[in-house]
């Protein structure tokens, strides 16, 4: 059974933890030594790990086949340090769970070598960190806005927060996807690719968060009366080609 090393157990590393561990055994790493003994289950082994403060446990954790990244900091420094680190380990592959975020709006359609509608985003510098590096091959996956399980749209303005530009489409992933997708690089051994990861519907605004409010029984969120639009729309073509991908969740306003 193969080995694979997962950095970051929050809202998507663990149920992807839990998924994988069915085909591979799984390292997990948490930041917070009360959650190890929870995360300790078949074919998963709880790591205590944090990339600011690496300690020698590194290396055990790091003694896997495959490495996905699954973690929030955007501190450069702290990534150099773990790919030293990395580079001294058995890791071939690796996966990087970036963001689409690297992208500016453009009031346009941004594919993955758009260039020049690329955002100052310090994940922009972590991806080519990953990238440069000749002591493995990684596969980065830049996801739209998440939701899903714990992430209910519906729950994210509250207390009267308007919800902006209600006009502007949205661009929007589901954690059920999140895994499929991770799964099919895994399955399809793709390596030294970015792929914008991304629902092919973007409804605007105003009609996706509505819908959520109105499934979940809660109140239609407050929008500002503002028809001013700045946007961008995230292409997914090449992910759909090259993995021929089918989505889960891909029209976004026929979710029940």
């Amino acid at each position: 059974m193969n080995t694979i090393s997962i950095l970051g157990s929050g809202w998507l590393g663990k149920p992807l933890a839990k998924e994988l561990s069915r085909q591979y055994h799984i390292k997990l790493s948490t930041t917070t030594k009360e959650k190890l003994q929870s995360l300790k289950e078949k074919n998963i082994t709880p790591y205590l790990v944090d990339i600011q403060n690496i300690q020698n446990n590194i290396k055990n954790f790091l003694d896997s086949n495959i490495l996905i990244v699954n973690i929030t900091s955007k501190d450069i420094p702290s990534f150099e340090e773990l790919i030293e680190n990395i580079k001294a380990s058995s890791i071939k592959k690796l996966i990087f769970i970036s963001s689409t975020s690297v992208y500016k709006n453009c009031n346009c359609t941004v594919k993955e070598d758009d260039k020049e509608f690329y955002s100052h985003s310090p994940l922009l510098d972590i991806e080519k960190l990953f990238l440069d590096s000749p002591s493995f091959k990684t596969t980065i996956l830049r996801f739209a806005g998440l939701f899903g399980k714990e992430r209910n749209p519906a729950e994210f303005f509250k207390n009267g927060r308007k919800i902006k530009q209600p006009e502007s489409p949205v661009n929007m992933i589901h954690q059920d996807d999140c895994i499929n997708i991770i799964k099919e690089i895994l399955h399809k051994d793709i390596l030294g690719e970015i792929f914008n990861c991304c629902a092919s519907s973007h409804p605007a605004k105003k009609e996706f968060y509505s819908l959520f409010a109105k499934l979940s029984n809660l109140p239609v969120p407050n929008f500002e009366k503002d028809e001013k639009k700045e946007f961008k729309i995230i292409d997914n073509s090449k992910l759909l080609k090259e993995l021929n991908y089918s989505f889960i969740h891909d029209d976004l306003l026929r979710f029940h």
